[in-house]
Parts: C-alpha cells; sequence; structure tokens
C-alpha cells in the first residue's frame, strides 16, 4: 500500500455529508482516469458503503464519525472506511437474496458486484469497524 493515501478523508456519519464525500472521491478517480462508468460504479458502491455505516452501524446515536480512505496499490484501487460504530457480529454482514421484492438492503450487493473483493473487520477491543474494498483497475480498462 502506498504510504500516502489518494483520499483520505474524514466526515460525520449523516447523509448531509454524503454528496461532499461522492464530489471529492469522484475528483480523485477522475484525476487516475478512471472511464466514467467505472467511476459512477465505484462511487455509488462507496456510498452505499457509508450509508450502511450511517444505518446500521450508527443507527439511532448522533456524532458519529467515519473515515474513507483511497490507496492505489499497484492494479487495485483500495477503499478503506473506518467508523467506530459498536462492532457487528459477522453473520450480520450478508448480501441479502435479490429474488426477494421488497424495499432497500441494496448496498451489500452493489458492493458486491462493483468490487472484485472486500471484507469487513471489527476492531479487536473496542468499538468500530473497517470495511476494506478492492476493485482492480488499470489505466484504460473499465
Amino acid at each position: 500500500m502506498s504510504a500516502r493515501p489518494l483520499l483520505d478523508l474524514e466526515l460525520a456519519a449523516e447523509a448531509a455529508a454524503l454528496p461532499a464525500m461522492r464530489r471529492q472521491l469522484c475528483a480523485t478517480l477522475e484525476r487516475l482516469r478512471v472511464p466514467a462508468a467505472t467511476r459512477d460504479r465505484l462511487v455509488l458502491a462507496v456510498h452505499e458503503a457509508c450509508a450502511n455505516v450511517i444505518r446500521h452501524g450508527y443507527g439511532d446515536r448522533a456524532g458519529g464519525r467515519m473515515r474513507l480512505s483511497v490507496y492505489r496499490v499497484r492494479q487495485w484501487l483500495h477503499f478503506r472506511l473506518r467508523d467506530q460504530a459498536p462492532a457487528l457480529v459477522p453473520p450480520t454482514l450478508v448480501a441479502r437474496d435479490l429474488d426477494e421484492c421488497r424495499p432497500g438492503g441494496l448496498g451489500l450487493p452493489i458492493i458486491d458486484q462493483t468490487m472484485q473483493r472486500w471484507c469487513w473487520l471489527p476492531q479487536r477491543h473496542r468499538d468500530g469497524n473497517v470495511l476494506n474494498m478492492w476493485c482492480r483497475w488499470s489505466k484504460g480498462v473499465s
């Protein structure tokens, strides 16, 4: 991993913070010359991850924070999302069956379809979670 992230953004865990995050992430991906369609999918997947932290991580608790860091590691883009919400229990992070007809619940399927790999890690001995997502990308490949 590169020593310095391409983007290192701390934001409030509230919906009002997401438009600025999307703009900054989009600008970072534009600087890397990520094709527009790929860039849009990546921004949507990261948005969904942030929305999940807000809704499921912090729930009704106000004042939460999260940090988005983006790295370029050879042919991979690595997105790391950290929070200080209560640690999630591993089985709770499972993409739902898309054949179910109900509103919501599309965040993990979107992440699954956009990222080649992702994993969630609870922080040891304290509150907080880390979601790592990787997308294989090299210039000219979408």
